[in-house]
């Protein structure tokens, strides 16, 4: 299928494009229909006991390793390029901002990825949070929220880029398959406790992370000019997205920009056929205030992250990258306080109403 893309497209460029936005296509279908995400997760474990919707979280998690470690160790792909791998952020940035991503998940009620979905299926405050979150991000890769972060990056930086855990631990590819079925049979145990489209789906999830990594590597490659390695990610594209969309006649789009479209494609998709479309918006300026300062601090954590619930939590653990790990144990902490915070907050609301005759205990 990759040398009818190529055929199709001619440029690198544009192939890789192609890919991404079919891959696209693919993940925003699956994540609608099977509500993936990491923070709704949380959130039924913790209030209400169900680990079903987080499991599934995992499992995807774990299936986008195991076949993206498949593909590695057969000498397919070389991800030593990737953001994940070759950057030199310091560990407190990548903590810093996985916790500040996490409670602005929490504000919005999603993350990045599960709110671009939750936009194309007429949710108006989704939509209203990923644009500004783009914005912000935008801002805290190349504008005004760029002093603040840079700082805070600069703490504890390495000399040089981290190797993935398994070059550091000198295995060889039979070790990269070793850990890839392991992760592999954990996927799919996981998968059977979710349940069986919701464990599916995110198999098929994890799945599209690998197809990612195999488009934009094989694809991206002229022979003369390399494409940086790509998968599945949020920030980075609702960023980049916005500044495509104001500068489309001079832009050349790239495998993130075009994933995002394809998710909403999809999404948007799925939500018609299944009979989820239907238009939401705020219920009011508070709710509209809370949003907004979520989406601001997912943007501007996201980037310190160097990604988000999908673009850390999928596709950088797949590369094994020892960052990717740490940045999305801090995205979930940070999204387990902001649900703790705001159970509180709701008990306390209660029980001030009950108290004050408003409703009846």
């Amino acid at each position: 299928m990759l040398e009818q893309i190529q055929s199709f497209a001619g440029e690198p460029r544009l192939a890789v494009a192609l890919a991404a936005a079919l891959i696209g296509l693919v993940f925003g279908a699956l994540s609608e229909s099977s509500q993936y995400c990491l923070l709704g997760g949380l959130k039924e474990a913790r209030n209400e006991g169900s680990n079903s919707r987080l499991t599934a979280y995992f499992a995807g998690v774990l299936a986008a390793l195991a076949f993206t470690q498949i593909l590695v160790g057969a000498g397919v792909l070389d991800l030593s390029a990737s953001v994940y791998l070759s950057n030199t952020n310091g560990l407190i940035g990548l903590i810093v901002g996985g916790l500040i991503f996490g409670l602005g998940a929490a504000m919005t009620r999603g993350c990045a990825g599960r709110l671009t979905v939750l936009a194309a299926s007429g949710n108006l405050r989704a939509m209203v949070v990923i644009l500004v979150a783009g914005v912000a991000a935008y801002a805290t890769m190349r504008g005004i929220l760029a002093p603040p972060r840079l700082p805070i990056e600069a703490i504890a930086r390495p000399e040089a880029p981290a190797a993935d855990l398994a070059t550091t631990a000198g295995l060889a590819a039979i070790g990269r398959y070793v850990i890839a079925a392991v992760a592999l049979i954990a996927a799919l145990a996981l998968a059977v406790f979710a349940g069986a489209w919701r464990g599916f789906a995110a198999v098929a999830i994890g799945a599209t992370i690998a197809a990612g990594w195999s488009a934009s590597v094989l694809l991206g490659d002229d022979g003369f000019d390399k494409l940086q390695p790509w998968s599945g990610a949020f920030i980075a594209p609702l960023a980049n997205g916005v500044q495509y969309l104001m500068t489309y006649t001079g832009a050349k789009i790239d495998f993130g920009v075009a994933f995002l479209a394809g998710a909403l494609g999809g999404a948007f998709l799925s939500s018609l056929i299944g009979g989820r479309f239907r238009l939401q918006g705020f219920d009011g300026p508070r709710q509209m205030l809370r949003y907004l300062g979520g989406a601001i601090l997912m943007g501007f954590g996201g980037v310190m992250a160097l990604g988000c619930t999908t673009g850390q939590g999928l596709s950088g653990v797949s590369t094994l990258s020892p960052g990717s790990f740490l940045a999305i144990a801090a995205i979930a902490a940070g999204m387990w306080i902001g649900i703790a915070v705001d159970s509180r907050a709701a008990v306390k609301a209660r029980s001030g109403a009950v108290k004050s005759g408003a409703i009846r205990a």
